[in-house]
């Protein structure tokens, strides 16, 4: 963790209960947008989570407002500026796979991630989606879902287990992985064909 990461965690944790949720928007905007602080959001729901349960899902929603801030910012960038400014990030073999997933799978490709916890990459995701035109409300709506999965379930665990709650999610990260994982291309899928049956439905009218 980084001199900056470690500053911006100590601000955070010195805040009271409900100055809380506004550190934790301001972390995670940043995480997701101009810095990489790869699990301090996760440390600093739990933290705030086990000390004021009756707050955590307070903090989850302004974990969630907060990263979606940040996305929404890189995709806008990544609109604006083109493939060049992807290119000049990452290398074209990793840019060439995550598009192939975005032809196959459009706006599930970034909502996965959303989900996933660090070492797994984010960013490249949410520059693919900008670069590739994905209309942003699909884009907003996958980084919503996906961040709400990840964040309102560390806050439940939080309240349930408390500061365990991190050893917990280490001890068990692959089943609960799995599970949210299911659960999430379960509802994804549901919606997507709700939204593809509704000009038939209109039309059936």
């Amino acid at each position: 963790m980084g001199s900056i990461a470690e500053r911006l965690v100590e601000a955070v944790r010195g805040l009271g209960s409900l100055a809380g949720g506004p550190g934790l928007f301001v972390v995670a905007f940043f995480d997701s947008s101009l810095l990489s602080l790869p699990e301090v959001n996760d440390l600093l729901l739990i933290y705030f989570g086990a000390r004021f349960p009756t707050h955590a899902y307070y903090y989850a929603f302004m974990t969630v407002l907060g990263s979606a801030a940040g996305a929404s910012l890189l995709y806008w960038l990544a609109r604006w500026k083109g493939y060049g400014f992807l290119k000049n990030k990452f290398s074209d073999g990793k840019i060439d796979s995550v598009f192939r997933l975005f032809a196959r799978y459009g706006a599930l490709a970034v909502a996965v991630p959303a989900i996933l916890p660090p070492p797994f990459p984010f960013k490249i995701f949410v520059l693919s989606a900008g670069v590739l035109g994905l209309p942003y409300r699909r884009f907003l709506f996958a980084i919503l879902l996906g961040r709400c999965f990840r964040y309102f379930g560390e806050a439940f665990l939080a309240v349930r287990y408390g500061d365990v709650a991190i050893v917990y999610l280490r001890d068990n990260a692959s089943s609960v992985l799995m599970g949210t994982l299911l659960v999430f291309t379960i509802a994804f899928g549901i919606f997507f064909l709700l939204q593809r049956r509704r000009p038939s439905l209109k039309a059936d009218g």
